[in-house]
């Protein structure tokens, strides 16, 4: 059975969410990253994964970390119809998967990191601002003020750019002005996999 190693409110929560879409089977362990008692720097857990990061997975004895490396094997080990079927849509997931991890996540972590998770007396609000301006323009003018060839349906390349884009939902962003980011963030965030893997993070 596949073993997914982190805490539920990291970025092991994007592999317990494409383990639901795919329907596979497996075993949840809860590994935490915060000092000082951060287990993923414990021996056992480096034997897995080097950089003594969460997530990593063992599916079977085949061991992986990084998460957007772990969820395109998922995804192509266990295919189903979120799967791209040709070679063009496989660019396209991997398209969206390199700009959401390059230059969107880049952007998000900064603004989490300056308005909820560092102390007040930490936060740069300066710096924040300036990082939330250029995050919605790529967005916006990359994806969803393009329609969607017709007759697409949501796939691993939403996924891949849904699942960074979850954090929204902790800060809590006005995406009013956007329409469509906004439609389809919440019809994303609302599919029924998404909420069996956020039962894990209460």
């Amino acid at each position: 059975m596949l073993k997914i190693l982190g805490a539920p409110h990291s970025r092991a929560f994007r592999v317990i969410w494409l383990a639901n879409e795919l329907g596979i089977p497996y075993e949840h362990i809860p590994v935490t990253f915060s000092v000082p008692n951060a287990q993923c720097k414990e021996p056992w857990y480096l034997a897995l994964n080097p950089n003594g990061l969460v997530p990593a997975i063992d599916d079977g004895g085949f061991v992986m970390w990084e998460t957007a490396a772990i969820n395109l094997y998922l995804a192509e080990t266990y295919k189903n119809s979120l799967y791209p079927s040709t070679p063009q849509s496989r660019g396209r997931m991997l398209q969206w998967t390199f700009f959401a991890t390059t230059e969107v996540e880049p952007t998000l972590i900064t603004l989490f990191r300056n308005r909820i998770f560092f102390p007040p007396d930490q936060r740069n609000e300066t710096l924040a601002f300036r990082q939330n301006k250029p995050y919605a323009r790529s967005w916006l003018s990359l994806r969803i003020n393009s329609p969607r060839p017709r007759g697409d349906t949501w796939n691993m390349a939403d996924f891949m750019v849904a699942c960074v884009l979850y954090v929204l939902t902790r800060l809590k962003l006005d995406l009013t002005s956007y329409q469509k980011l906004d439609a389809w963030l919440v019809a994303s965030l609302n599919r029924p996999t998404v909420q069996v893997a956020r039962k894990l993070r209460e």
